[in-house]
């Protein structure tokens, strides 16, 4: 190849190359309207069951076994109201397939949520008191369950409109204290919360 004709070469493939794609030099976030135009089935009703975020449904009702939670993957907001609004929204439609549900009641709204150090105060509509019995147990429990995936979040107080109530633990028996994962023992089946190991007893020594 003459040589003379490198540079013209080279100077072709800068102009070329300007009129393609620009790389970004720092990551960005890609908008809402353009996300729709990736190809990524997304269910009207609930989130796609992806992302680094998890919210707490009803595993699938097996016969004899007692009603547990199983953790799902959410592709929102890592926050209080993120989280909770992709809980409250139920599961999607490939979950359902799945025969995953939820105990939260239809209508039930997250109207505010407070952070105080490790206590995450959830003040929800009036929906959540028509439930009674186990029912109302699973839904406090997928409410507690999804708070504590928040990064330092130890203890939840669910507000009706505001105000205080009382909550049944796993056992029913009702608290009016803040609630944590450990009120509701072997209830989730994905992942149990670590346990503090019970000390076996020790006999004394003699000298």
């Amino acid at each position: 190849m003459n040589r003379r004709l490198l540079p013209l070469l080279a100077a072709a493939c800068v102009a070329i190359t300007a009129c393609g794609i620009s790389t970004d030099d720092t990551p960005r976030n890609i908008p809402a309207a353009e996300q729709a135009q990736l190809g990524l089935g997304n269910d009207g009703s609930a989130g796609a069951a992806t992302g680094t975020a998890r919210v707490y449904l009803l595993a699938p009702d097996t016969s004899g076994q007692a009603q547990g939670l199983v953790a799902v993957a959410r592709d929102v907001t890592e926050n209080a109201d993120g989280l909770l609004a992709a809980l409250f929204a139920g599961p999607n439609s490939t979950e359902m397939t799945e025969q995953l549900r939820t105990a939260l009641p239809s209508g039930l709204q997250l109207l505010s949520t407070t952070r105080r150090g490790e206590l995450l105060r959830v003040n929800v509509s009036t929906e959540l008191l028509q439930l009674s019995g186990q029912v109302l147990v699973a839904a406090v429990a997928q409410i507690v369950f999804t708070a504590a995936e928040l990064d330092g979040v130890q203890a939840v107080q669910i507000l009706i409109e505001g105000a205080d109530q009382q909550w049944p633990a796993g056992n029913g028996e009702l608290q009016s204290r803040p609630l944590t994962v450990y009120d509701y023992p072997g209830l989730v089946q994905s992942s149990q919360p670590a346990y503090p190991a019970i000390p076996s007893p020790t006999q004394p020594t003699t000298p």
